[in-house]
């Protein structure tokens, strides 16, 4: 590597332009599997779980500094297992 300030940058940038699209997925409610999608896609095989797992992620990190939220609070109380949604503030 030569360019290791240059290769960070590019790193931050990329994650920075991922959040950014998070946040336009979740101008309306959308569960980790739905930000999964339309951040990457179809996938398929082993890239499924890494795709969840990195828009969870991701997803957890927006939350966590306040810039999403749970946006099916009384449907997470009344029934048994539904899907967490998403939504920006």
């Amino acid at each position: 590597m030569t360019d290791l300030d240059g290769l960070i940058d590019d790193i931050r940038a990329s994650h920075i332009d991922r959040l950014d699209k998070v946040l336009g997925i979740c101008k309306e409610p959308a569960t980790i599997k739905e930000i999964s999608y339309n951040l990457f896609g179809e996938t398929h095989g082993y890239n499924v779980l890494l795709a969840l797992e990195e828009a969870g992620a991701h997803v957890e990190y927006l939350y966590q500094r306040g810039e999403l939220v749970v946006a099916n609070l009384q449907e997470l109380e009344a029934e048994a297992d539904p899907a967490v949604q998403y939504r920006i503030v």
